[in-house]
């Protein structure tokens, strides 16, 4: 990274990106009982986890950006 206008645009990929991912998610439509997809609610607590520390994580980095 070479200037403060690539971080920049850096973090803007990286929000986009993790737009698109949400979408995927579709509101939960994907896995209600009107349109039931292939993963039971009680199997999404461990993914679920596992979303929460990357958020936590990248939450503790960016209060570390300019400290």
């Amino acid at each position: 990274m070479k200037t403060s206008t690539d971080f920049i645009v850096s973090l803007k990929h990286e929000h986009t990106r993790l737009g698109r991912m949400l979408e995927l998610i579709d509101n939960g439509i994907w896995w209600t009982t009107e349109k039931p997809g292939h993963v039971k609610v009680e199997g999404l607590q461990e993914q679920l986890e596992m979303i929460k520390a990357a958020l936590d994580k990248i939450e503790h980095v960016v209060g570390q950006i300019g400290s």
